[in-house]
């Protein structure tokens, strides 16, 4: 089992921030489990009453057993959840990123700039290697925010990924930590 991870005192840019989940992020994330965008491009299942009553214990433990490091985005002014960006780790140099930005807080750039924290604190502060980010090729809004967020697309990796029991073309990003030596 990995070490277990020490979540960051909160990451922000001044305009959002990453975090740990809180009780009161609750039911927005819930309610965006159902949120139909959403559910186009994410294979989860949206959130029962059983698994929101324990959702923030889990996040924890997922922090805890080393292998995820799951952030609520939020408002950096009001503390507001606008969305979730979870890092998977696969091992101790790479880490695979997911992002989603709830409804209401979309088009306003909150993906792209978790996106672009996030990498900051894995290769800076985790010390990975490498970081990648993938998005189905016709989701386009994912494709901009990772783009805009520095991720450089890497190629499109054909039948690769699978949502709803459906195979589909994904276009694979990365960052490595070269790719912020001048920001």
């Amino acid at each position: 089992m990995p070490p277990p991870l020490v979540p960051p005192a909160p990451l922000s840019d001044g305009v959002i921030l990453l975090r740990l989940a809180k009780d009161r992020d609750v039911l927005a994330i819930a309610d965006a489990s159902h949120d139909p965008e959403s559910r186009r491009w994410l294979d989860d299942e949206p959130l029962t009453p059983e698994r929101q009553r324990d959702l923030v214990s889990r996040a924890r433990e997922r922090w805890r057993t080393g292998r995820a490091a799951p952030f609520v985005i939020a408002d950096a002014t009001t503390d507001l959840a606008l969305g979730l960006l979870n890092v998977q780790l696969e091992d101790d140099e790479v880490a695979g990123f997911a992002v989603s930005v709830f409804p209401e807080a979309r088009g306003r750039g909150v993906g792209s700039r978790a996106l672009r924290l996030g990498a900051k604190w894995a290769t800076q502060e985790l010390g990975l290697a490498r970081v990648y980010a993938e998005a189905a090729a016709e989701n386009i809004a994912s494709l901009r925010a990772i783009e805009k967020a520095g991720f450089r697309r890497e190629g499109l990796l054909r039948a690769h990924c699978k949502t709803h029991g459906h195979r589909h073309d994904c276009v694979m990003f990365s960052v490595v930590p070269s790719d912020f030596r001048s920001s």
